[in-house]
C-alpha cells in the first residue's frame, strides 16, 4: 500500500507543479503584453520629445538671425 500512496503523492505533486507552471505562464504572458505597452508609450513620448527639442532648437535660430531695420 505504501507504493500506491507514494505514486498518488507524486502524481499530486506533479499535478501542482503543472498548475503553477501554468499560473507562471499566465504571469509572464501579462508581463509580456505590459512590457509591450510600456515600450510602446516610450517611443511616443520619445518621438514627442524629439518634436519639442526640434521646436526649441528652431525658434533659437530664428532669434539668432539678424533682423534688417527698415
Amino acid at each position: 500500500m505504501s507504493a500506491m500512496s507514494d505514486a498518488f503523492a507524486a502524481l499530486k505533486n506533479v499535478m501542482l507543479m503543472e498548475e503553477r507552471i501554468d499560473g507562471l505562464r499566465s504571469d509572464m504572458s501579462r508581463s509580456a503584453d505590459d512590457l509591450r505597452s510600456l515600450t510602446e508609450k516610450v517611443h511616443s513620448l520619445d518621438k514627442r520629445v524629439l518634436r519639442i527639442e526640434t521646436m526649441i532648437e528652431m525658434s533659437d535660430r530664428r532669434g539668432n538671425q539678424p533682423r534688417i531695420e527698415g
